[in-house]
């Protein structure tokens, strides 16, 4: 069974369970760039606010500890499953003749 260090974000101002979060959204607008919306599985869409009803808003350091908090429980959850995407992997012999092409040795 796979396990994670913390599955639950306890930030200033939101305390969020990692496993309800179903995306991230960044806010793209002028200063605002250090800002996220946290959308959860329970998140609804107003239509008449075009917004979300329920998400969580971080900015500042809060998004930024919550971001890096994301990342290591993703990893963590998934690092059984996730795939070695590195060249010499996915077709064997890759690197090898990469290094051969860039001496332009035949």
């Amino acid at each position: 069974m796979k396990t994670v260090t913390e599955s639950i974000f306890s930030g200033k101002t939101h305390i969020i369970p990692m496993a309800e979060v179903h995306h991230i959204e960044r806010d793209m607008r002028e200063d605002y760039s250090d800002a996220v919306i946290v959308v959860l599985n329970g998140t609804t869409w107003n239509v008449g606010m075009d917004a979300y009803n329920n998400s969580a808003y971080l900015r500042h350091e809060e998004a930024s500890a919550f971001l890096s908090c994301w990342c290591r429980y993703r990893a963590e959850l998934e690092c059984e499953s996730l795939a070695d995407l590195s060249p010499d992997e996915i077709i064997p012999g890759t690197l090898k003749a990469l290094h051969e092409l860039g001496r332009g040795d035949s």
